[in-house]
């Protein structure tokens, strides 16, 4: 022995020559490359339909009477006066029994959301029925009879004559304004407010309130009147107002 320590030696790869992969390692590249081509597709895919589709068609023809069950859709509602079909922003239809009618709900999408919105035209005396979730329903100017019914969304009304409206609301605002004497109106929120405009004179009226403020004024309460308004909730407040 020379007392010298012995030379370790690394030996470099040769450039050019690949490195053969195990099977369990080729195994894990493929998985790889799948796991991040599904995930580019899908990124590919929300970004193709994240866009604003908007599809009107008239509705024409017997029918008598309209029927919309939305999901969580908002709605509005405009007085079409004397056009002789329905004017309708959006998709699906369909016709049975004489009444249009429109279910609609947003697919299940794994990334990105769904948001709808409809607004119809409406001629007048045709009986609407429209339900929601958690959608608003508004509307303008029409002249017939509804019936509205919500989860969460709030309900407004305005400008509005007609035989009868219904209106209901889990927890959702009612407001309503009327043009005419409402020959039967019933409007309930269980733990919303409710609000109703009318023009003033005498009315059968039932409105109460559990627990929240309850205001009749500007009207002539009795029973022998023609017209009738009832106006309830639970917990919120209820004000039954006439027209000055």
């Amino acid at each position: 022995m020379d007392g010298r320590r012995p030379v370790k030696v690394f030996r470099v790869p040769e450039v050019g020559r690949a490195t053969r992969l195990s099977p369990w390692g080729r195994v894990v590249l493929v998985s790889a490359i799948l796991v991040i081509g599904a995930l580019v597709a899908l990124v590919a895919s929300d970004l193709a339909t994240r866009r604003e589709e908007l599809v009107t068609y008239p509705v024409g023809g017997a029918i008598a009477g309209l029927s919309f069950d939305l999901g969580n859709a908002a709605v509005e509602v405009q007085g079409g006066g004397t056009a002789r079909e329905v004017d309708v922003q959006r998709r699906e239809r369909s016709v049975s029994g004489g009444t249009f009618t429109v279910k609609s709900r947003c697919p299940t999408e794994v990334l990105g959301s769904c948001n709808v919105s409809y607004r119809l035209v409406v001629p007048d005396n045709l009986p609407i029925d429209i339900r929601t979730d958690a959608g608003q329903v508004r509307f303008r100017g029409y002249r017939g009879s509804a019936t509205v019914v919500t989860t969460s969304g709030d309900i407004d009304i305005t400008d509005f004559c007609g035989f009868s409206l219904d209106a209901r609301a889990d927890s959702g605002d009612i407001t309503t304004n009327w043009s005419c004497p409402p020959q039967r109106m019933s409007v309930r929120s269980s733990s919303g407010s409710v609000h109703a405009i009318v023009p003033s004179g005498p009315y059968q009226v039932d409105a109460e309130s559990a627990s929240g403020r309850n205001v009749v004024r500007g009207i002539t309460a009795t029973s022998e009147a023609p017209f009738s308004i009832q106006a309830l909730s639970t917990s919120g407040d209820v004000v039954v107002e006439g027209r000055r």
